[in-house]
């Protein structure tokens, strides 16, 4: 990677560019414009980044228009690495007005820089499929270039089904061990790449053999099987109850299989280290409710605060999440409420008649009385 790459110097002002009114340029070592709010300039050169670079120039503040080739009055800053200069900034404007804000974006660029050139450093140092995991799954903006260009290094079949699975370990491991019985478990395939993060966590990027992409009927119980073999043969001295899995979404796209990393780090939120294996599939009401906010539960069901007392409204809250875990069977959910079936009956006759609903026989009243009791619980 050069050291101020074109991509780079473009989403740092994509970024900044939200908080900024002015206009950013960024142009390399030859004076060229590789990056600017105003597309239309890059490819340009700029005087005055080149003479600034050529030693020519002992300012790089520009107060009179059209004064130098490709230039609009503003603040030119040198970007250092290492106490070197390796291209210029510049914010555009009236330099009185801009120049407070030139030195805090040249100063964020830098750090940005030397952020990138870091995990190149350290990308470099893993094997290719190492490299290409860590930027896919942990880097903060995957660039879709790089990204592709890491898939073609490895051969990377980039439309092959796949999901991601998180294991957590609540013990110390040794590394090598665990990856050799992750690799001699039965349903992985050379098409599967595992990487350790730096939080102990193991990720594989699973492939899925299906019966096409109309037919995923085996889906959970090949991984089922993968995972369960796999726990036939963990190193000595760990436990199957030592080990959490986290099983994220289905996605058959490069630029799509981040989502299931993600998807597989939200369960592990609502779940903490619930032993076994936990599928996305089965918490994505509990995704959803995540990224809506309480204030959205509240406009809708704030209503209901007037409706029922206190104590109601607890009641309800307690009573429907254990209904919903069982699937709306009375006589199981009376059971782990640790009352009589009649008891539990009377308390939905009370929803029941209150909302002139029937959560029981009608599946539009179920969710509604779902969503209701999540906000009772958590508001």
């Amino acid at each position: 990677m050069a050291l101020l790459d074109a991509a780079l110097a473009q989403r740092f002002i994509d970024k900044m560019g939200k908080y900024l009114e002015y206009n950013i340029n960024v142009m390399n070592e030859n004076g060229i414009i590789i990056a600017s709010r105003d597309e239309n300039r890059i490819g340009d050169f700029h005087e005055v980044a080149n003479g600034m670079l050529n030693g020519t120039l002992n300012t790089g503040v520009v107060d009179e228009e059209k004064k130098f080739i490709g230039t609009k009055p503003g603040v030119n800053l040198f970007i250092e690495h290492k106490a070197k200069p390796v291209g210029v900034i510049c914010v555009t404007g009236n330099p009185e007005s801009v120049k407070s804000f030139a030195g805090l974006v040249k100063v964020s660029l830098e750090a940005m820089l030397e952020y990138e050139l870091y995990m190149e450093r350290k990308r470099s140092r893993r094997n290719k499929s190492e490299q290409f995991l860590y930027y896919l799954l942990f880097e903060e903006n995957p660039d879709l270039t790089v990204l592709n260009s890491l898939a073609d290094e490895i051969e990377l079949d980039k439309e092959l089904m796949r999901t991601a699975i998180v294991i957590k370990v609540q013990k110390n491991y040794d590394t090598q061990s665990m990856l050799k019985s992750i690799s001699l478990s039965k349903g992985y395939t050379h098409t599967d790449l595992v990487v350790v993060a730096s939080n102990d966590n193991i990720v594989i990027l699973k492939s899925v053999k299906t019966k096409g992409i109309t037919d995923m009927s085996d889906y959970r119980y090949n991984m089922e099987e993968f995972i369960e073999d796999f726990l036939t043969r963990i190193p000595d001295g760990l436990h199957s109850s030592d080990f959490s899995f986290y099983v994220g979404s289905l996605q058959n796209k490069l630029d799509m299989y981040r989502k299931s990393y993600i998807h597989a780090q939200e369960i592990f939120l609502h779940t903490k280290y619930k032993e076994g294996i936990n599928f996305f599939d089965d918490y994505i009401v509990d995704y959803f409710r995540s990224i809506v906010t309480m204030k959205e539960f509240d406009d809708i069901f704030n209503v209901y605060n007037q409706v029922f007392t206190e104590d109601e409204r607890q009641m309800i809250a307690e009573t429907v999440q254990v209904l919903s875990n069982n699937n709306y069977n009375v006589v199981n959910s009376a059971k782990e409420l640790f009352m009589h079936r009649n008891t539990l009956v009377f308390r939905l006759n009370k929803i029941k008649n209150t909302l002139n609903i029937d959560p029981i026989a009608n599946a539009a009243d179920r969710e509604f009385l779902n969503e209701l009791a999540y906000y009772f619980r958590n508001k």
